[in-house]
């Protein structure tokens, strides 16, 4: 990666941020929402990983924007291991100046996050489940501490069935299992906030093994959506 001189950064309790341009948000802007998002999906799922995580707000082309984390996990034994962990999100310059933008500059920083208790490598097939599952929590977490309107939810269920319409897969199974959660948490919000603590808990019980083994957990909450997609 190449060199970068930060032109901003800041530090907080379980996060540093360094940024490589200005932005329309505040380095302890970010802080605040990762620290709250990091708070609530403790309370949701259990305890998060123990480590500082770097986050690295980068400048990309103006036609390319995304996030995606770098861990570094070193397993010496089932029971000690060391887990480095960085955050990398890029966006053009200027990026941040509408609500929608800002929108999904949060997204990308707490979507990352999420991955912290339920993400990696599935050994069942399930990663359009676990990203979909992310996308969908990640726009929850962000309404519900108020950083983004109910209006980000909205945005989300038109795209995902748009998306189902336009038959785009991979994106199509993504799309339609964020619906399906949406579903779950209008019938029965405590079912779906119970499956991402027992996936959490998967992946925190395996955290040494290379892949997880989500597969109880999915046939539990999931089976017959299963077994139609």
């Amino acid at each position: 990666m190449r060199n970068t001189n930060w032109v901003a950064s800041a530090t907080s309790e379980h996060f540093t941020y360094k940024a490589e341009t200005d932005r329309p948000w505040k380095p302890e802007t970010i802080l605040e929402l990762l620290e709250q998002a990091h708070r609530e999906f403790e309370r949701l799922m259990g305890p998060g990983l123990d480590t500082i995580i770097e986050v690295e707000d980068r400048v990309c082309e103006s036609n390319s924007l995304g996030a995606h984390a770098e861990i570094n996990k070193q397993v010496h034994s089932p029971q000690d291991y060391a887990i480095e962990v960085k955050f990398i999100c890029e966006f053009p310059p200027n990026y941040g100046q509408t609500e929608q933008e800002r929108d999904l500059a949060y997204h990308f920083f707490a979507h990352e996050l999420f991955h912290c208790w339920i993400g990696g490598e599935v050994s069942t097939g399930g990663e359009l489940i676990v990203e979909a599952i992310t996308q969908y929590m990640t726009d929850w977490v962000l309404v519900h501490l108020g950083w983004c309107s109910e209006d980000l939810r909205i945005r989300g269920r038109i795209k995902s069935q748009q998306i189902i319409d336009n038959a785009t897969p991979p994106h199509t199974t993504i799309a339609k299992y964020k619906l399906l959660f949406d579903e779950m948490h209008a019938d029965d919000p405590e079912n779906l906030l119970t499956f991402c603590k027992d996936l959490a808990s998967c992946f925190r019980q395996q955290r040494s093994q290379e892949e997880t083994d989500i597969s109880p957990v999915l046939q539990r909450y999931l089976g017959t959506a299963l077994e139609a997609d």
